[in-house]
């Protein structure tokens, strides 16, 4: 479809040239000389650009630019003077012109900055399109809705949600604890209040305790004015005090009667406040232990533990693994404009045999790289050394294996063909046998792709895989990559 370029200009060269220009390069143009004429041309043919100069016959040109994006926010507007008026330049930017050009100037760089803006224009409709069809509690059904093995925890969310009680959320680093905080919050009455998050552990004692309880002006060097504390800011709403188990004791008495009292003191203060917040907790760490060895205030504890929330860690969740790759996938591809992406059954199988320590954050960066990269091989690659200690027995690694024969990588000897080899009689083998073969299939593979796009520049292929070119040259020569004359 070509795009639709209006021109607002009172010199009839100028828009004669202009014009002339633009048809030559694929676009409809219409022309406009005053404000009056531009009014009408715009209502009647809807363009996708306007082109508009500041100095017109009736008036000034600037004064058309909220007429013409009150029914398109998104419609860009370039502005063209003959002048240098800064003054008027700036007015137009706040009103929502999206570019500007001096007069004279070279009508490529009027073509470049009409076709960045037009392509700034689309991607800001489809992003806006995506949210206005995304479901308010989309996160929330994506966290929940779509496992088996997260409905006790959105029943627990639910249940919970429209009370003021006391939450704790329990389960390891990365599995999503946040999130469920967040849903917590937006499942409540006060989901439309603020929704604060306080790193416990990021912090030393004092500036934690001016961090959440703010101070009094003079309190300490430094203070010369009053600061609101994260309870005052958070007050009607939610607080998520995120790895509690990281509070200093000191603090925690501090803690405990804003927990009990709904109230506390700024530091340096005379007077409690009070405050009306939702406290939502959480952590990666045996917080009974942590009491038992007098780490943590048992009376605390049993405060902010009214209900406890376990978030399980992935590894027991992997009948969903293939939802979650999906969603990152298309997360990431989206963000980074890539097509096409997918990740073989290979890497899918290892993803399930994963212990996955770093849970679904792990994950999340992994399908990042994948996206990145194009590629799963170096994912491949890296999973299957961090499994090296892992044993799997010869049938496991054969069924593996005979889904490895679209990677295999080259070479006379590729990884299904070693392992067909194995002693069948034998019931386990170490994948740390198998690990070295698969890397070095891995390394001959990229190098291989990487050499054949720079057609052989070894210095250039050396720069893109962060080696030197003496590690190159060596790496070629192990893996028996030679250029086919």
């Amino acid at each position: 479809m070509e795009e639709k370029i209006l021109l607002v200009d009172d010199d009839p060269s100028f828009l004669n040239l202009t014009r002339t220009f633009l048809i030559q390069k694929g676009m409809e143009v219409i022309v406009a000389s005053t404000k009056n004429e531009a009014v009408e041309v715009f209502d009647q043919y809807d363009p996708s650009l306007v082109v508009l100069d500041v100095y017109l016959p009736d008036g000034n040109g600037i004064d058309l630019i909220p007429r013409f994006r009150n029914g398109n926010r998104f419609l860009p507007i370039i502005l063209v003077s003959g002048q240098s008026e800064i003054e008027e330049v700036v007015r137009a930017m706040q009103l929502g012109a999206t570019d500007y050009v001096k007069k004279p100037f070279d009508y490529e760089e009027l073509l470049i900055k009409i076709k960045m803006a037009l392509d700034g224009t689309r991607e800001k409709k489809e992003l806006d399109e995506l949210r206005s069809l995304k479901d308010p509690d989309d996160e929330y059904n994506l966290l929940f809705g779509l496992f088996d093995s997260m409905n006790k925890v959105r029943a627990m969310v639910d249940q919970v949600a429209e009370t003021d009680i006391t939450v704790l959320v329990t389960g390891e680093s990365g599995t999503g604890k946040d999130l469920v905080a967040k849903a917590v919050h937006k499942k409540s009455n006060k989901k439309d209040n603020p929704f604060v998050k306080v790193n416990c552990a990021a912090l030393p004692y004092e500036l934690l305790e001016s961090e959440l309880f703010g101070y009094e002006k003079g309190a300490f060097t430094g203070a010369y004015r009053r600061k609101l504390g994260k309870f005052e800011l958070a007050s009607s709403g939610s607080i998520f005090l995120d790895e509690i188990s990281e509070m200093p004791v000191k603090l925690q008495s501090k803690l405990l009667q804003v927990v009990q009292d709904r109230s506390f003191s700024r530091v340096g203060g005379e007077r409690d406040v009070e405050v009306n917040t939702r406290i939502i907790a959480a952590t990666n760490k045996d917080l009974e232990g942590a009491v038992k060895v007098g780490a943590f205030r048992e009376d605390l504890y049993y405060r902010i533990n009214v209900v406890n929330i376990h978030v399980p860690p992935l590894r027991e969740r992997k009948d969903d693994m293939p939802i979650f790759v999906e969603r990152f996938i298309d997360k990431y591809s989206f963000m980074y404009n890539k097509k096409d992406i997918r990740i073989s059954d290979t890497l899918m199988d290892l993803f399930v045999r994963y212990s996955w320590p770093g849970n679904i954050r792990e994950l999340e960066n992994y399908i990042k790289r994948i996206v990145l990269m194009e590629s799963d091989i170096q994912v491949i690659q890296e999973i299957v050394r961090k499994k090296e200690e892992e044993i799997l027995s010869v049938k496991e690694l054969k069924d593996v294996s005979h889904r490895d024969r679209d990677y295999d990588l080259g070479g006379d000897r590729g990884l299904h063909e070693i392992i067909e080899r194995i002693d069948t009689s034998a019931d386990e083998i170490p994948l740390k046998e198998i690990a070295k073969i698969a890397a070095k299939q891995a390394e001959r593979k990229v190098i291989q792709k990487v050499l054949n796009d720079v057609r052989w520049n070894r210095r250039k292929a050396a720069k893109i895989l962060q080696i030197s070119y003496k590690a190159l040259l060596y790496k070629m020569k192990d893996c028996g990559i030679v250029q086919n004359v």
